[in-house]
Formats: C-alpha cells, sequence, structure tokens
C-alpha cells in the first residue's frame, strides 16, 4: 500500500516542543493547544508567529522527540511492504532541517514534498496515495473528500466530530491495527 504521512504532530512531537518555546517568547503558560492555528491560542496575529518560526526555524525544528512509537511503526510499515512518502506544510526552504531531523532520530525516509502553505490533496493524488496518515482535521477532511481514508492521530486540537472517511487512532499501535484492518478488507474484496 501506499502511505502517505504528515510529519509534525504525526512522527515529530513538534506541538509539544514548539508549546514551550512560544510560552517562553509571548511570556505565557499554555499547557493545552486547543486549536490547531496555535497564533489564535497564544492571541498574537499570524503574521508575528509566522516572523518567529523563520527567524528560529533550526531550532524549533531540531528540539522535537519523535511521537512515541513512530519510528518502529514506520519501520514496521516499511518492512510489511508498504511504500511511505511524507507530505508536509513545511516548505522547500525548511528541508535540510526536515531531513537532519529525520537522520538524528533514525525516521526512515526516501520521499519528504513540501506543501507550505497550499492543499496537500494534489500531491496525494500525484502520487497515487491510498491511505493518510495526519493530525490536522482540515486535512483529513480534504483528503478523505477524495476518497483517500485518512487515520487522524488524536490531538487536544482535533477533537471535532469525524467526517466520513477518518478514523481515529489513539497512538501509532492503533495506526498499525487500522492499517492492518483496511488490507485485510481490501484482501477480502480481492476474493
Amino acid at each position: 500500500m501506499y502511505i502517505g504521512i504528515d510529519i509534525d504532530g504525526v512522527v515529530s512531537d513538534s506541538y509539544t516542543a514548539w508549546l514551550g518555546e512560544l510560552n517562553r517568547h509571548y511570556d505565557k503558560n499554555i499547557t493545552v493547544l486547543e486549536d490547531y492555528e496555535m497564533h489564535l491560542v497564544f492571541d498574537v496575529p499570524w503574521d508575528d508567529m509566522n516572523s518567529f518560526f523563520v527567524e528560529n526555524v533550526e531550532r524549533l525544528f531540531s528540539i522535537p522527540n519523535p511521537v512515541k512509537g513512530a519510528r518502529e511503526a514506520i519501520v514496521k510499515l516499511l518492512q510489511d511492504g508498504h511504500q511511505i512518502i511524507y507530505i508536509t506544510a513545511r516548505t522547500p526552504e525548511e528541508e535540510k532541517y526536515t531531513t537532519a531531523w529525520m537522520e538524528k532520530h533514525g525516521i526512515p525516509y526516501d520521499k519528504i514534498l513540501f506543501t507550505g502553505l497550499k492543499s496537500k490533496v494534489d500531491l496525494v493524488r500525484q502520487h497515487n496515495v491510498e491511505l493518510f496518515i495526519e493530525d490536522y482535521m482540515k486535512n483529513a477532511k480534504a483528503i478523505s473528500g477524495i476518497g483517500v481514508p485518512v487515520l487522524l492521530l488524536d490531538a487536544t486540537y482535533n477533537q471535532q466530530e469525524l467526517p466520513q472517511g477518518v478514523i481515529r487512532c489513539k497512538d501509532w499501535s492503533e495506526i498499525l491495527e487500522e492499517i492492518q484492518a483496511i488490507q485485510n478488507e481490501t484482501n477480502l474484496s480481492l476474493l
């Protein structure tokens, strides 16, 4: 199966690390991100927060730990014969920080596509992705809307009602279980 995987919040535990950095920068004590749009949580203009990220990109992309179980699960998916493509909202200019982080943490990668602020849908179509792993509800809705099933990694900022084609998973072990169930269903339908 050709599996698309987001990076931030799915493979990289970015939001946990970024929350601490943003609290220090904005002199706040926010403990839970209830909205994916972090500038809204911190009550600052988007341009201001974007400037903070641009000025501190190397540090912000190097400090997160991997999401628990992500590396091991991705290794297993590859061993099971799946093809992995990362599709991230990071920009092409951030590639060197992204690949350095992946290498530092032993996260296998072959292909990483950078969308910037553009939709992931076109790349999902173009690369014939059959299943996508995501944490941002807006992306999950858009991708499932073109008929590609989405496994949504549970987060405090994605607690909205699930649209059709989106399955919530609490962790990477549930993601692996769902992929196996989807494969079993596919195999049965081929009989």
